[in-house]
């Protein structure tokens, strides 16, 4: 016979969980995106999670969410680990290792059965920021009317990698501030409008020996055009209309950096679908568009071979660690098989230049004609 103790123990322990199992390729054999390629590929997105919550009292919880993914790129194990506490009915109080509330989906960025897509618009969910932060949040929920919504501030740190171009770059965010109010009306209108701001810094090992070698010559400007450590701003608006039959959204987000090799971003993307029950046909437009600063020009050509050498393979880095502008037009179609199961399928035509959140040459930069179709397959899942 179970205990009482045991008893109690198991109704204060909820378990559930997700995974995905995706696969694509891209028709171009010359670049990858985000981690694709010409071959079918199940690596880049399959992933599976389980996440506990241990309710230690009636008003404070014990969350912790483990993550496997196949992406050798992404590391697998703790993704959350925080403690919830409910001091009045209306006030939340998290601490401990926390999803970074940047946009509209990034509580549940990983379980796809939660959106549209295959992948969400890469124009803004894409690997310029961070899934995860360290740190504290106080969120405050009200209701005026047929209205309900909330306000949440957060502080805390980012000490881990960033990714670009299936390549991992240490990366290091402190006084990570910000706020985000988020609102229901009618149950079906969702708005949300956030902003965050930090300091950062971003170890490019190669780069960052470069730039001292062209310090160390008194080439200072160039030098420090390819500093990668300032300070960055991060501007949210989206809005969302959910009907029986259809579906619309649009979401905004604003990127301003200090730092020449992180220039001031805009990206948006807006998107509709039409619902047959159980199946749903979606159409996303998407664009990001970037600032990019101008080279340095300290670096004398003409004077010296040994001058112009330098001259080049600095134009030639620089060149590299620019970000690119990016459009995309994303056709596809889910089919709810089940309250816990989908499968989808959808096609995205990119075009774009080559830049550290696109694409990257894998054979001759030259033969890339700047547009790509992805193909994606894939089965989402909760339990």
């Amino acid at each position: 016979m179970v205990s009482p103790a045991a008893l109690a123990s198991s109704e204060k322990l909820e378990i559930s969980g997700f995974g995905r199992v995706v696969a694509g390729f891209t028709d171009d054999p010359d670049v990858s995106f985000e981690g694709y390629e010409n071959e079918l590929s199940f690596k880049e997105q399959t992933l599976l999670a389980l996440q506990v919550d241990y309710h230690l009292l009636e008003n404070l919880t014990i969350t912790s969410q483990l993550l496997a993914h196949t992406n050798s790129e992404r590391d697998s194990g703790v993704e959350w680990l925080y403690a919830s506490y409910v001091p009045h009915n209306n006030w939340l109080v998290k601490g401990g290792r926390m999803r970074t509330p940047f946009y509209h989906y990034s509580d549940v960025i990983d379980v796809g059965f939660a959106y549209p897509w295959i992948s969400p618009p890469q124009q803004l969910y894409s690997a310029f920021l961070f899934n995860q932060y360290d740190g504290a949040s106080v969120i405050h929920n009200f209701a005026l009317g047929n209205f309900s919504g909330s306000v949440e501030g957060y502080y805390g740190s980012f000490n881990g990698d960033t990714q670009f171009q299936d390549r991992r770059y240490a990366t290091d965010v402190d006084g990570l501030t910000g706020l985000v109010f988020s609102g229901v009306y009618n149950a079906n209108v969702r708005f949300r409008a956030s902003y965050t701001t930090a300091d950062f810094s971003v170890n490019l090992a190669e780069i960052t020996a470069f730039a001292d070698q062209l310090r160390s010559f008194g080439f200072v400007e160039s030098a420090d055009s390819l500093t990668m450590e300032g300070e960055f701003d991060i501007y949210q608006v989206g809005l969302a209309l959910d009907e029986l039959d259809y579906n619309l959204a649009w979401e905004w987000m604003k990127i301003e950096s200090d730092t020449v090799l992180a220039p001031n971003i805009e990206s948006y993307y807006m998107q509709g679908g039409l619902v047959f029950q159980p199946i749903t046909v979606h159409l996303t437009y998407a664009d990001m568009a970037t600032n990019p600063q101008s080279a340095a020009s300290d670096i004398p050509l003409g004077l010296a071979p040994d001058l112009d050498q330098l001259y080049y393979a600095y134009q030639t880095v620089f060149a590299r660690t620019q970000a690119a502008d990016l459009e995309s037009i994303t056709l596809g179609v889910r089919w709810d098989a089940g309250v816990r199961g989908a499968f989808k399928a959808e096609v995205t035509h990119y075009r774009g230049a080559l830049g550290i959140s696109t694409f990257e040459a894998l054979g001759d930069r030259d033969a890339f004609d700047e547009r790509v179709n992805l193909y994606q397959v894939g089965m989402e899942f909760v339990f």
